[in-house]
């Protein structure tokens, strides 16, 4: 076997380095894929090239023998209605099994290593890809029966029934999809980063006032700082001047004191279990703490099933 080593597979690097001058990892992705993407068109194209055979030899051959290259093309819309979306836009090719050259066994560990790395690389990028692509495909699909009123079709009463019995899709969670689907539509050709209907939501305003355009610079500046978070998000909606108002707390207190004294009412029940955490936390803070969390939780998804459902 000869001692000359195989060039392994190569790795793009990915959030390498943190100062001004590195590359994001957005840009280093659509770079990689770009390159990918160049080299399966030049592979497609190098594989369609006709086979150049004279018409008087294709007249003494049967039908079957011309090659299918050499025959008239058939038009693409005779064959379907609706032209589709590239499959492959965005997703990454599997790196394929090569053996290495080398017979050190070292160097076989190293050429292997880096191809399951490879291999990684690719699969956590395409699941994110198609994660995009499937908040996407639901919000336009779910809008369509929305505003259509198939329910009533399906003998359903509401909409939210037929969600939840047909794709186990709650009322609220369906609403959520369908408003920050847009959203996740403008920024599908600059990210193929997943896209998550959470963080999404504070977008939804800023698509709604500023537009497409103030979308696509909110995430890139939210992205230059590392994960898309809905805080990063609402921190670069602020700074680049997109974010809606907020409204000041001393106009609140000023109109509060304003207000006569009312009648204290007994506590709710949601007081009183605040108060249990406050008095809690004399006794173990990190229990406190633990709790309060599961009740802002609790009271976060609560707010926004009730939103889903108004609307």
């Amino acid at each position: 076997m000869s001692s000359r080593k195989k060039v392994p597979p190569v790795i793009p690097v990915v959030g390498g380095g943190t100062t001004v001058g590195d590359q994001s990892r957005e840009d280093q992705l659509r770079e990689w894929e770009e390159a990918q993407r160049r080299q399966r068109e030049q592979q497609a194209a190098a594989a369609a090239q006709p086979v150049a055979v004279p018409p008087a030899v294709q007249a003494s051959l049967p039908a079957q023998s011309v090659p299918a290259s050499a025959q008239p093309a058939v038009a693409a819309e005779s064959t379907s209605a609706v032209a589709p979306k590239d499959a492959a836009a965005g997703y990454l090719t599997m790196p394929e099994f090569t053996p290495p050259d080398s017979d050190d066994p070292a160097a076989r560990l190293e050429f292997y290593s880096r191809g399951i790395m490879a291999v990684q690389y690719a699969a956590r990028a395409n699941h994110e890809r198609a994660e995009q692509q499937r908040l996407i495909g639901l919000g336009l699909r779910l809008k369509a029966i929305k505003e259509e009123e198939l329910h009533k079709t399906a003998g359903f009463d509401t909409f939210g029934d037929l969600t939840w019995d047909r794709f186990k899709i709650r009322k609220h969670q369906a609403n959520n999809i369908i408003r920050v689907m847009p959203v996740a539509q403008a920024l599908e050709d600059i990210t193929t980063q997943e896209l998550k209907e959470r963080p999404l939501r504070v977008l939804v305003p800023v698509l709604e006032t500023h537009g497409v355009d103030a979308v696509r610079a909110t995430w890139t500046e939210a992205a230059r700082h590392g994960n898309v978070t809905d805080t990063a998000l609402k921190e670069a909606a602020t700074f680049l001047g997109y974010a809606p108002p907020k409204v000041l707390n001393n106009v609140l207190e000023a109109g509060q004191s304003a207000k006569p004294k009312q009648v204290e009412s007994a506590p709710s029940e949601s007081l009183r279990a605040v108060e249990r955490i406050r008095t809690l936390a004399q006794s173990d803070l990190a229990k406190a703490r633990q709790e309060a969390e599961q009740l802002e939780s609790a009271v976060r998804e609560l707010l926004e099933e009730l939103q889903g459902n108004l609307d």
